[in-house]
């Protein structure tokens, strides 16, 4: 495929490659590891071990840009991780490639870039140029949590005449802004956090709870262990399940209790599970899913489920609190709600954080400049769709495509 010509790169000594394999990926592990320990804005997000849980089986959906500088010694500067998708224009009769942050894949919290930070900009910059270099009709990164670098990112993008548009991200009804993230931060005790962050009510409310119920009451709450997860897990799908079923729908409610569950499996696959679960007698009724990242110091809360036949009022509450709890004495620094301003999570004492969410649109792609052959894979089984399903011209249209791709 022709490159633009007139495209030049951000720095002469700085080069993008494009890694895309398994076999590339779990060799570059050692680079990407010892840029996460110099990246500050490193999150559990970008690590290595994380993005493989990402990237395992799913073929054909994701690259890496790796930068590296030829002045020193070809080093790792910048790092970003990539979901490809798939898109049939029924306008112009072609496949064409979508292109988010990696790792979307497995649904992270949050998303960005990792980089040397006294070479953010040139690096950023490089992978800005690289990008528009790249064949994609639709760029986009939603959840992206580094401001500064998202900001400078962008100016990059426009630089090489890629229009950027930041955008909202509401949901039930717009009535919840899914772009902002309350989290509390966390003092060095239990007793100070409650005294400073919790109404007088609510304290009140917690130790009288504590005192009737987990105090010789019959209730406790255990955390699930490599021995207990799957059991505890499917405890707590099961009650997300019969909170949402009816809401959503059958088939959205599974597919999104599926989303949590891979989640939650990658935590325990990576060593950041949490995974508190309330019992009454013994016996479940409510779970909290969490991704902890040790080295930032944020417990990440993902998804609760509370056994929709429990009259127990105080379920949630028990469960975030115990959590708080438990994050101050693992020495952790903030407890994040993530996504949405739910107006429970402001009664725990958390305060806003913004994150956002850009996206960058060719209307109009030069021949070439809409399909990326990392997506063959998937275009082949776009075609076997088309052909089940008695869509033989748009077989025909994207075979013809496929063929001028590699002509």
């Amino acid at each position: 495929m022709k490159a633009d010509t007139r495209i030049t790169r951000a720095a002469p000594r700085l080069s993008t490659e494009v890694v895309d394999s398994p076999a590339e990926f779990a060799a570059l592990r050692p680079e990407w590891e010892a840029l996460e320990a110099r990246d500050p804005e490193a999150t559990v997000f970008l690590s290595w071990a994380w993005m493989n849980e990402a990237f395992r089986d799913r073929p054909y959906r994701w690259s890496v840009f790796v930068v590296r500088d030829g002045g020193d010694g070809d080093r790792v500067i910048a790092l970003l991780p990539l979901k490809y998708r798939l898109h049939w224009s029924v306008s112009r009769n072609e496949l064409q490639t979508e292109i988010e942050a990696g790792g979307r894949l497995l649904f992270s919290e949050y998303t960005g870039f990792l980089c040397q930070p006294e070479q953010e900009a040139e690096a950023l910059a490089e992978l800005a140029a690289k990008l528009a270099r790249m064949p994609w009709v639709r760029f986009s990164m939603r959840y992206v949590a580094q401001a500064r670098r998202c900001r400078v990112f962008t100016e990059a993008l426009e630089a090489q005449g890629l229009p950027v548009r930041f955008r909202d991200y509401r949901i039930n009804g717009k009535t919840t802004d899914n772009l902002l993230c309350p989290q509390v931060e966390l003092p060095e005790s239990f007793e100070t956090y409650l005294a400073t962050q919790v109404s007088r009510s609510k304290r009140q409310r917690l130790r009288k709870d504590r005192r009737a119920h987990f105090e010789g009451g019959g209730y406790s709450i255990t955390h699930a262990d490599a021995e207990s997860f799957e059991t505890d897990l499917a405890a707590l799908t099961r009650f997300w399940l019969a909170a949402w079923t009816e809401s959503k729908g059958a088939e959205v409610a599974e597919r999104v209790a599926s989303n949590y569950a891979a989640v939650l499996r990658a935590a325990q696959a990576t060593g950041t599970l949490f995974l508190p679960v309330l019992r009454r007698g013994g016996e479940p009724i409510g779970a909290l899913g969490h991704v902890i990242d040790r080295e930032a110091g944020s417990a990440h809360f993902i998804v609760i489920g509370r056994d929709p036949e429990a009259e127990e009022s105080f379920i949630g509450s028990a469960l975030h609190f115990h959590s708080i709890e438990w994050a101050i004495s693992e020495g952790l620094i903030c407890y994040d709600f993530c996504h949405g301003n739910e107006d429970y999570k402001y009664g725990y004492g958390a305060e806003d954080s913004a994150v956002l969410y850009f996206e960058s649109r060719r209307r109009d792609p030069a021949p070439g400049f809409a399909f990326d052959a990392l997506s063959t894979g998937a275009a082949l089984e776009r075609i076997e769709g088309f052909l089940a399903e008695g869509k033989h011209e748009r077989a025909r249209a994207a075979c013809a495509q496929l063929a001028n791709l590699y002509s």
